[in-house]
């Protein structure tokens, strides 16, 4: 049966806030100009600020509900931390995607300070020889360790994640970076992400097999295998963030990639992303419902474009980042899992 989207209230929120990066990393190329901003300015402080008061009034309860602030490189936005504070301030859980590069001792005092819910750490191996080389970066790895203890001396309370992807050249890795991260007391977690066709690049369903083809695992009964120890692992406690059914969609993925991971539609329709010059979305590959600057975001949310855009993300059986990686609805009505 249909939904009615006036019931729709949001369940998952990333402001894209910055589209900038200083890294070269082989899976993104953010670090080139973005070909569907351009040249556009970014907004202000002001701006953004309204937009969250917008999304308040159609959140139930903001006190479970994450904004999630990204990029690019989030942390290149000089008041970051204030817009983080003012969400705080409206009862939000705020968490910001980072690759460390920029938190030295100020920087992770001023993150204390702003009341930062959670940070993720971008660390695809405990080596820098494979980090640094997918990161593009030299010394990326060592800043990440220095990211943390930073980050640490200045808050007990802040949650330090570390989000790694699933690619050929770290494969090997996963579980060497599993156990540091299980070791080390002063991370809270892992959170692990399937190989996508890299940022800022023109949608191509067959990327595996082009220029970005290395990035994709060659052998699937290796990362079968290497899934299904890690939902070992976190039946056992470890200190894996993903849910089982997550680890289950990545599976069928990398099995087949052409492949609809779920039985029932997509669930970006209760998604709101915002991109870095404020324009609004469900979906990302889908209508835009609006911009920031002059909509309110509760304004369009049941408007007849959301609800096309709504349409058509039903109707949509692509396993893109967003659906696998960003936020992946356990199915319902609940079925048995299939053979694959």
């Amino acid at each position: 049966m249909k939904r009615d989207a006036k019931q729709i209230v949001p369940a998952f929120c990333c402001f894209g806030i910055v589209d900038e990066c200083m890294f070269r990393c082989k899976m993104c190329e953010k670090w080139k100009e973005d070909i569907s901003v351009k040249s556009r300015e970014a907004l202000p402080f002001d701006t953004w600020k309204d937009a969250i008061f917008s999304l308040k009034k159609i959140v139930p309860d903001p006190s479970s509900f994450v904004i999630n602030f990204g990029g690019g490189e989030a942390l290149l936005r000089d008041d970051l931390l204030e817009l983080v504070r003012v969400a705080n301030g409206e009862g939000f859980i705020t968490n910001i995607a980072s690759n460390g590069w920029l938190i030295d001792e100020a920087c992770a005092e001023r993150i204390a300070h702003s009341g930062l819910r959670s940070i993720n750490l971008s660390l695809d191996s405990v080596s820098a020889a494979v980090h640094d080389e997918l990161r593009g970066k030299p010394g990326a790895t060592e800043q990440v360790f220095r990211a943390i203890d930073h980050l640490r001396s200045f808050s007990s309370k802040l949650e330090i994640g570390i989000c790694s992807v699933f690619y050929e050249a770290n494969h090997k890795d996963i579980l060497s970076l599993t156990r540091w991260v299980q070791k080390n007391e002063k991370v809270n977690w892992i959170v692990f992400m399937a190989a996508m066709q890299p940022n800022n690049t023109d949608f191509d369903a067959s990327w595996m097999q082009g220029d970005h083809g290395h990035l994709w695992p060659k052998s699937r009964m290796k990362m079968l295998r290497l899934i299904t120890y890690l939902k070992w692992l976190k039946w056992w406690g470890w200190k894996i963030q993903n849910p089982y059914y997550q680890l289950d969609a990545f599976k069928k993925y990398f099995w087949n990639p052409g492949r609809f991971v779920k039985y029932s539609t997509c669930n970006m329709d209760k998604a709101v992303h915002i991109s870095a010059t404020g324009d609004i979305f469900l979906c990302f590959r889908h209508e835009k419902l609006g911009n920031i600057a002059t909509d309110s975001i509760a304004d369009v949310w049941n408007s007849e474009t959301a609800a096309r855009a709504r349409t058509a993300i039903h109707a949509c059986k692509d396993n893109c980042h967003f659906l696998l990686n960003c936020y992946f609805e356990k199915e319902y009505p609940f079925q048995f899992a299939k053979r694959y």
